[in-house]
C-alpha cells in the first residue's frame, strides 16, 4: 500500500507541475484580438497607415462623354468640391477618404453620408463604422438592406460605402476578423517582449519544496520573491535548503522573439497586398510600384466604383464618370515621372501644355502636335501616303497622287 501511495503522490506532483507551467505558458495571452490591440502591431498599424494615406491623397476627377469618342474634363461641380476640396464636415477631404479606406481595411466597411439639396451635394460627411447598423432582407437573391445611424433609418444610396470582401454590398469583412489568428501570435510576442524588459529577461517558473513550509516561511519567500521581478532595481534572493526553483517559460533564446517578428511582419505585410520593404521604408522604386499595384490601385477602384455609384444621378450614368487620378502616385519619383512625359511627348498622346498643367506650371499656349519631317504618314481611308519632309502625297503604285486622279 505505501509503494502504491508514493506512486500515487508521484503522479500527482508531476500533473501539477505540469499544469503549472501551462497555465504559466498561456497566462495573459490574448486569443482574439481587438482594434486597439492591432494597432499595436507596428507592421500592422504601418500597413494600414500606408495604403489609407496613399489612396487619400489622390484626387478625384469628373468626366464626359459626348457620344463621339471625345471625352471632355468637368472641373465646375459641387461634387468635385465635396471630394477634393471641402467636405463640409469636420474632417477634411483627405481626412474622410483615409477614415473610410481604414475602416473598410480594419472593419471591412467604411462609410460617407451624403447630404443633398435637391441634386446637389451639400456635404460630405463621415460615419464611424461603429456607429452604423446594417438590417438585411431575407431574399438572397432580390437583396435590400437598411441602415441605421443612431437608430434612424437610411437608405443604403444615402452613403458613399467603400466594402472589402462583401456579400451584400454594404458590410464586409475586416483584416481584424479574417486574420486574427495571426494578429494575436504578433500581439501575443509583443506582450512577451515587453513582459520580458519589465522583468529584466528573467524567466518565469515557480518554486518547489521538498517540506510543507510554515506560513511564515511562505510569507517570507512570497516577498523575497515579489521583490525579485517586480522590483526595478537590481535585486536576488536565497533559497533556503530544500527549495528549488522550476523554470514555467522558455527564454527569448529559446523563443527566437526577433526571428518570430520578423516572419509575422512579413506575414501582416501579405495580408494587405504590400511588400515588407514598404512598411520597413527601405522598398525601391520598382518594389514601391509593385505594392501599389497590388496593395492599393484594388483599393482605388473600389472607392471610384463606389463614388459613380452613390453621387452620379441616372442621367448622366451612361456619358459621365469619376476616376480617382493615380497619375499622383508618379510624383514621388521626379525620374520615372519625367521619362513616362517624356514618351508621351514622342508619342504625341500629349502636349506641352498638358504636361505643365500636371505639373502645376502655366501654360505657353503651345498646343500643337509636333510630327517629325522623317514621318511618312499613311491615310488609310483615301489610301494614299505623305511625305512631310518633300512635301509630296503618293498612292500605294508609288505614283503621285494627281497622276492617278
Amino acid at each position: 500500500m505505501g509503494f502504491l501511495k508514493n506512486i500515487r503522490s508521484m503522479v500527482t506532483r508531476s500533473a501539477t507541475q505540469d499544469d503549472l507551467l501551462l497555465r504559466n505558458a498561456l497566462s495573459g495571452a490574448v486569443t482574439s484580438i481587438t482594434e486597439k490591440e492591432a494597432y499595436e502591431i507596428p507592421a500592422f498599424s504601418a500597413a494600414v497607415d500606408f495604403i489609407s494615406s496613399t489612396v487619400a491623397m489622390l484626387p478625384v476627377k469628373l468626366y464626359r462623354e459626348d457620344g463621339n469618342g471625345h471625352t471632355e474634363e468637368i472641373t465646375d461641380d459641387s461634387r468635385l468640391t465635396a471630394l477634393n476640396d471641402e467636405s463640409g464636415d469636420t474632417l477634411n477631404t483627405y481626412e474622410i477618404k483615409k477614415a473610410i479606406v481604414t475602416d473598410m481595411l480594419i472593419h471591412g466597411a467604411g462609410y460617407v453620408y451624403i447630404q443633398r439639396r435637391f441634386n446637389d451635394v451639400a456635404s460630405l460627411r463621415y460615419v464611424k463604422h461603429g456607429d452604423v447598423s446594417v438590417f438585411k432582407g431575407v431574399d438572397p437573391i432580390f437583396k435590400t438592406v437598411d441602415l441605421s445611424v443612431m437608430g434612424k433609418k437610411y437608405n443604403a444610396w444615402d452613403f458613399i460605402i467603400l466594402t472589402r470582401n462583401t456579400e451584400d454590398g454594404v458590410s464586409g469583412k475586416g483584416v481584424i476578423s479574417e486574420h486574427n489568428t495571426l494578429l494575436s501570435a504578433a500581439y501575443n510576442m509583443l506582450k512577451l517582449e515587453n513582459n520580458l524588459a519589465v522583468s529584466g529577461g528573467g524567466k518565469k517558473g515557480f518554486l518547489q519544496s521538498e517540506r510543507k513550509l510554515e506560513k511564515a516561511a511562505l510569507d517570507e519567500l512570497r516577498e523575497a520573491w515579489n521583490q525579485l521581478y517586480c522590483s526595478p532595481d537590481n535585486r536576488a534572493m536565497v533559497l533556503n535548503n530544500g527549495v528549488k526553483f522550476q523554470e514555467g517559460s522558455n527564454s527569448a533564446v529559446d523563443l527566437q522573439l526577433n526571428q518570430n517578428k520578423v516572419t509575422n511582419a512579413q506575414q501582416i505585410a501579405l495580408i494587405f497586398g504590400l511588400s515588407p520593404d514598404v512598411i520597413s521604408g527601405n522598398a525601391s522604386t520598382d518594389t514601391y510600384m509593385s505594392s501599389i499595384k497590388t496593395g492599393v490601385l484594388p483599393i482605388v477602384q473600389a472607392l471610384q466604383t463606389a463614388i459613380n455609384r452613390a453621387l452620379l444621378l441616372e442621367n448622366e450614368r451612361q456619358t459621365m464618370y469619376f476616376v480617382v487620378d493615380t497619375a499622383e502616385l508618379l510624383k514621388g519619383d521626379i525620374r520615372s515621372r519625367y521619362e513616362a512625359y517624356r514618351i508621351g511627348l514622342e508619342a504625341n498622346f500629349l502636349q506641352p501644355d498638358e504636361v505643365r498643367y500636371k505639373e502645376d506650371m502655366p501654360p505657353l499656349g503651345l498646343n500643337f502636335i509636333k510630327l517629325g519631317l522623317n514621318d511618312v504618314l499613311y491615310d488609310p481611308v483615301s489610301k494614299t501616303f505623305y511625305t512631310p519632309n518633300t512635301n509630296q502625297h503618293a498612292t500605294m503604285t508609288g505614283e503621285p497622287e494627281s497622276n492617278v486622279l
